[in-house]
C-alpha cells in the first residue's frame, strides 16, 4: 500500500500547474516516469509483445502514401483501452491497404490478462523511432491517436494502478516526433484540456484535432464506458460510416455539443483542431486511395 500512495503521489505532483512543477518534478521538464517493476513473467511478455509489434510494422514502399498509426491508451480504465482498440480499428478499415500492417497499439491494461505493450514513455519513444526509421519522411503520413485524462497544465497522464504514474506535455510529444523525422502527421488527443496539444505542434504539416479546448474538461470517460464522448462521436458516429477525417471531426463537434446540453454539462468541452495546408492535403490523397 506504500508503494501505492507513492505512485498516487508522483501522479498528484505531475498534475500539478506547471509553476507547481518546476518546484517538484523529478525531472526536470523532461519526459520520464516513475515505475515499479512488472512481475518477471509479465515484463517477458509484455517486453515480447513489444518487440513483435515494432518488428512486425511493414516496411515503406517507395513512391506510395503510406500511412502509419499509434494508437496508445495511457490510463489503466477499461473505457481508454477499448477506445484506443476501438479507434485503431476504424483507423485501419479508413485507410485501407496504405495502412496495412502499419500500426502499433499501446496500452495501460484495464480489461484483465494483457493483449498489448505497455505505454510507458519507453515504448512510446520506441514506437515512434520504429515508425521513423520506417517511413520515408517526404511521402509518408503518421496518425497518432492518444487517450487519457488530462491536467490543467495541458498535459496527459499516463498510469497503470499501483504500478507506474508519468506525464508527457505537449513539448514531450513534439521533441518525440521531431527527433524521429516524422513530419507529416495527424495527432488526434482524448483528453481533458487536450487543446493545448496544438500551439506546440501546429505547423503546415500537422493536423491536430482535440476532444477539448485548453482550459476546458471533455466528458464521457468513466470506466465503465465504451468510449469518452469525443472517441464516440468522432470515431464510432462519424468515421465508422465513411465521413473523411475533417468532416467526421466537424460533424462530431455538433454531436458532442448536443449530448453535452442534454446531460447539462458545462462548460462545454468545445473540440478544437488545427489544419496545416501540407497535411490536409497529404490526408486527401490518402483518403481518396483508399475509397
Amino acid at each position: 500500500m506504500a508503494r501505492f500512495w507513492m505512485l498516487i503521489a508522483v501522479v498528484l505532483a505531475f498534475a500539478a500547474p506547471a509553476h507547481a512543477q518546476q518546484q517538484r518534478d523529478p525531472f526536470n521538464g523532461q519526459f520520464g516516469v516513475v515505475e515499479l517493476a512488472a512481475p518477471p513473467a509479465e515484463a517477458a511478455r509484455l517486453a515480447k509483445l513489444m518487440g513483435d509489434s515494432l518488428n512486425g510494422l511493414a516496411a515503406q514502399r517507395p513512391g506510395e502514401l503510406d500511412v502509419y498509426m499509434l494508437s496508445a491508451a495511457f490510463w489503466s480504465d477499461a473505457v481508454f483501452e477499448r477506445e484506443a482498440t476501438q479507434a485503431a480499428d476504424i483507423l485501419k478499415t479508413h485507410f485501407g491497404a496504405a495502412i496495412e500492417n502499419r500500426s502499433i497499439v499501446l496500452s495501460a491494461g484495464g480489461q484483465g490478462a494483457r493483449s498489448y505493450p505497455a505505454a510507458t514513455p519507453d515504448n512510446l519513444s520506441a514506437a515512434i523511432g520504429q515508425i521513423g526509421a520506417t517511413i520515408d519522411p517526404s511521402e509518408d503520413l503518421v496518425v497518432l491517436f492518444l487517450t487519457s485524462h488530462g491536467s490543467p497544465d495541458g498535459s496527459i497522464a499516463i498510469r497503470e494502478h499501483n504500478r507506474l504514474g508519468a506525464s508527457m506535455r505537449p513539448t514531450h510529444l513534439r521533441d518525440l516526433l521531431n527527433a524521429a523525422g516524422i513530419r507529416n502527421r495527424i495527432v488526434i488527443v482524448s483528453a481533458c484540456f487536450s487543446g493545448a496539444f496544438i500551439a506546440p505542434l501546429m505547423d503546415d504539416n500537422t493536423i491536430i484535432l482535440t476532444a477539448a479546448q485548453h482550459d476546458r474538461s471533455s466528458f464521457g470517460c468513466q470506466p465503465q464506458r465504451d468510449w469518452t464522448f469525443f472517441g464516440d462521436a468522432l470515431f464510432s458516429h462519424n468515421l465508422r460510416n465513411g465521413e473523411p477525417l475533417l468532416e467526421a471531426f466537424d460533424r462530431a463537434k455538433v454531436l458532442i455539443e448536443r449530448w453535452e446540453r442534454e446531460q447539462r454539462l458545462t462548460p462545454a468541452s468545445n473540440p478544437q483542431r488545427s489544419v496545416g495546408a501540407r497535411a490536409a492535403e497529404m490526408l486527401r490523397r490518402a483518403e481518396r486511395a483508399a475509397r
